[in-house]
C-alpha cells in the first residue's frame, strides 16, 4: 500500500488557517455587491410546479431559484 495522499484529506474545518478560510468565502462570494434581499413567495398548480422542476434539471441550471434569476435578469431594463 502507498501511503501518497490523494486529493481529499480529512480534518476539521474548523483547523483550517485565517487564509484558508478568506480564500474559501472569497470564492463562495457573488460578484455583485449587497443589495437588500427580498423574498418572493407565490402558488403554483401542482403540474406547473413539475413542469418549471422538469424544465429546470434539463436545462444548465442548478435551482428553480438560479433559473428564475437568470431570467429576470435576462429582461430588458426599463
Amino acid at each position: 500500500m502507498s501511503n501518497k495522499k490523494a486529493g481529499l484529506s480529512v480534518g476539521r474545518p474548523s483547523a483550517r488557517t485565517a487564509q484558508e478560510k478568506e480564500r474559501l468565502m472569497a470564492s463562495l462570494a457573488d460578484d455583485v455587491p449587497d443589495e437588500p434581499k427580498v423574498r418572493v413567495n407565490f402558488e403554483l398548480p401542482e403540474s406547473k410546479h413539475n413542469k418549471l422542476k422538469i424544465h429546470v434539471v434539463r436545462s444548465e441550471h442548478k435551482s428553480i431559484r438560479e433559473f428564475l434569476t437568470a431570467y429576470i435578469d435576462s429582461l430588458p431594463d426599463e
